[in-house]
C-alpha cells in the first residue's frame, strides 16, 4: 500500500485545545446570557408581586418567604452537587435585590423601580 491510498478518515485531525476551549466559551456565555434572562425575569415577577401588595394593602413582609426560598435552593444544591454555601450566597443576592425592587415600588418609586443596584442589606420581603 503506498501513500495515494490514505483514506479522509486518515486525515482528519483532532481538533485544537484551542479550538475546543473557545467552543465551550461559547457554550459558557450562551448559558450567561440565558442565566441574566432569568434573572431579569425572576426580578420583573418580584416587581408584580410588590405592585399587587401595595394595590391590596398586603404587607411587604412574608414571614418565612425567605426560608422557603432558602431551603429549595439548598434542596435543589444537595440533589444536583452544588456547593451549599455558593448557593445560599447566590440566593442571598437575588433575594436582596428582590426586596431593593420591591421596597422601591411599595414605596412610591413604581414599577419602573426595576433592578438597578444589587442591595446589600434589606429584609426578607418577596
Amino acid at each position: 500500500m503506498n501513500d495515494r491510498h490514505i483514506s479522509a478518515a486518515d486525515t482528519t485531525t483532532a481538533p485544537t485545545p484551542e479550538t475546543q476551549l473557545d467552543a465551550l466559551r461559547s457554550e459558557l456565555d450562551r448559558v450567561d446570557r440565558a442565566l441574566l434572562d432569568d434573572i431579569r425575569d425572576r426580578l420583573a415577577l418580584c416587581a408584580r408581586v410588590a405592585e399587587l401588595k401595595q394595590r391590596h394593602d398586603i404587607a411587604v413582609l412574608q414571614p418565612g418567604r425567605m426560608q422557603v426560598v432558602h431551603r429549595r435552593a439548598q434542596d435543589y444544591a444537595h440533589r444536583n452537587g452544588l456547593s451549599g454555601d455558593f448557593v445560599e450566597e447566590l440566593f442571598t443576592l437575588l433575594i436582596g435585590e428582590a426586596c431593593r425592587v420591591e421596597n422601591d415600588i411599595v414605596a412610591g418609586a413604581g414599577a419602573d423601580a426595576g433592578p438597578r443596584r444589587a442591595a446589600r442589606s434589606g429584609d426578607p420581603q418577596i
